[in-house]
Order: structure tokens, then sequence, then C-alpha cells
């Protein structure tokens, strides 16, 4: 039997955020409650099936025929949270004419972070042929947390049917190392060689060219602030527009509040033109 992974205080306090953040439970029933209204809106494209897992779902907010698209992973470290949640982000980007599609995914420790991994590739694949009147061609992925995890691997996929435009991350966790001594690691069954293989940070090549904004809270811990400057750093270095924004006054939830604020609309708009 393996031993369990020796937990490091510190990297526990800069990743595990439960105990932290007692405002977490409130703060994503704000979103879901922001979010009802507008999925309510879209009914008839809600639960579309990508995939055979049980959570292989996604929802798509059409802004109409020929409309770029952009995809939303959310996060919750791969265990826990669901799509249902984030459909709120789809207005401002629905009035300006940008459809919107969040996929699900099934979770760990029932599957591994690597075949979350893969199932946000086949979510992107099925929304390529899917015939939902947006313009594959012209595609912006983002995410929160573990979901900007899977938005910069999907990002990264030399083999995209997709026309990837530019990544916007929010909190992302780009490498996954650190979790390794933690109870996130442990709880997700993260194992080195997973972490490793799982890492946009470590899994950059010269085929995959990118523009990102990389957004994450003022207030959030030493470790989330961290992975967004050296995620952006590593993409400067090989020649990328990049940029590290940090909110002032946010936190790892609440930035996602006014997460399309005039830059980062701008800079959507700009990379789908």
């Amino acid at each position: 039997m393996c031993d369990a992974p020796t937990i490091d205080p510190a990297l526990e306090a800069d990743y595990a955020l439960r105990a932290r953040h007692p405002e977490r439970d409130a703060e994503y029933a704000r979103m879901r409650a922001a979010s009802d209204p507008l999925r309510a809106q879209h009914a008839a494209t809600l639960d579309l099936r990508y995939g055979d897992g049980p959570r292989m779902r996604l929802d798509y907010f059409g802004a109409g025929e020929g409309t770029p698209l952009l995809v939303f992973f959310h996060g919750g470290y791969w265990r826990a949270l669901e799509k249902e949640i984030f459909g709120f982000l789809a207005g401002p980007l629905l009035a300006r004419g940008i459809s919107v599609a969040l996929p699900g995914y099934d979770l760990a420790p029932a599957v591994s972070v690597p075949q979350i991994v893969a199932q946000a590739h086949a979510a992107l694949a099925w929304l390529a042929q899917a015939r939902l009147g947006c313009d594959a061609g012209r595609v912006v992925l983002s995410g929160h947390s573990a979901g900007a995890q899977l938005a910069a691997m999907a990002m990264l996929d030399p083999r995209s049917p997709l026309g990837l435009r530019g990544l916007l991350g929010v909190s992302g966790v780009y490498d996954l190392a650190p979790l390794l001594r933690t109870s996130v690691g442990a709880s997700v069954a993260l194992t080195a060689a997973q972490a490793r293989s799982a890492s946009p940070l470590h899994a950059l090549h010269d085929g995959a060219r990118f523009p990102a904004r990389l957004v994450a809270g003022a207030r959030e811990t030493p470790g989330f602030v961290g992975q967004t400057l050296r995620f952006a750093e590593a993409l400067r270095a090989r020649g990328e527009e990049a940029e590290a924004v940090l909110v002032p006054g946010t936190t790892h939830f609440s930035v996602l509040h006014d997460l399309f604020d005039a830059p980062t609309l701008d800079a959507v708009r700009r990379w789908l033109r």
C-alpha cells in the first residue's frame, strides 16, 4: 500500500481554500441565483450531451448565427461544482454578440485529472461539429481555478478542430506539482506523473501560439498569485502576448463576479475579430 503524501503546511494554506474562505458557499449560491434567469431563457440548449460520462454535458448560450464563441470550464479542483453555477458569465458576452458554451465533466477521484483533460478535449471536438450556429473558427477558451488548467491544456492541444484565438485564465492552477503535498492532491488521487503531464506550464510547445489574459484576485493566496505570474512570464518568454492582471479587492471566488469588465471584454473581442 502506498503511503499517504506528506502535507506541507505552507502549501496547504496556499491551495486548500475551503477553510480559508467560509463565504465560499454563499458566493456560489449568489452565482447560481444570477445564472438561473439566463438559463431559463436558453432552456432548449442546456445539457447537450458530448460524451458518455454522466456529467459530459454542456450548456450553450447562443448569440446568433455566425457569432464567435467563448468556452468556459468551471473549477472545483476537478472534484466538485457544476456548470449550472456559472451561466451568469454568459450575460455580458451575449450582449456583445459572443456565444458561450459551459461544459461539465466527470469528477475526481472517480476519474483522474488526465481523464478530465481528455473530456475537455472531447467537449471542444463536439462543439466543432455540433452546428449550433456559432463560428468554430473564432473561439476563446476560459476557465476558473482547475477550469483554467483545463482551458490551458485544451489551448495547447495541436489537434484541436476549433480555431482557437486566445486564453482567458482566471485564478488558474498552471503547475500541479505543489498540489502533491496538499489535501487537495490526495483527494483527487493525483500522482507525480499526472501532475507533470497535466500542467500547462510544463506542456508548452512551439506548435501552440496564443495570446493570454491571466486574471487573479489581488487578495488571493501567494500560491495562486504566483501561479498566474509564472505562467504569464513563461508565455511572454516564448514571445506571446500575455498579461497578468490582479484585480484589486477580490478573492479566489469574488473575482468572478465582474470578470468581464471593459479591459477583459476588449481583449476577448480583439482576439475574436
